[in-house]
């Protein structure tokens, strides 16, 4: 009973790794139209925001009061 459990084991395994590739080339183009639907339909503003926010957060942590206060506590 266990031989037929590792032979259905062995033999999944190596049909997820066969199929993996194309799954990866389906789906990069499925994600990339997903996000510009949304792009499209939320507009630019969200999307700007987005984008912008990492930006945002390190400038406001590198100025902040604390930051300036103690030069180490920014890193």
């Amino acid at each position: 009973m266990t031989n037929s459990r590792i032979c259905t084991a062995s033999g999944l395994a190596v049909s997820v790794i066969q199929l993996s590739p194309l799954i990866v080339i389906f789906l990069i183009p499925l994600t990339i139209g997903i996000g510009l639907d949304i792009f499209e339909l939320f507009g630019e503003a969200p999307f700007a925001l987005a984008l912008c926010a990492p930006l945002a957060f390190v400038l406001l942590r590198r100025f902040s009061p604390r930051a300036l206060a103690h030069p180490l506590a920014a890193l």
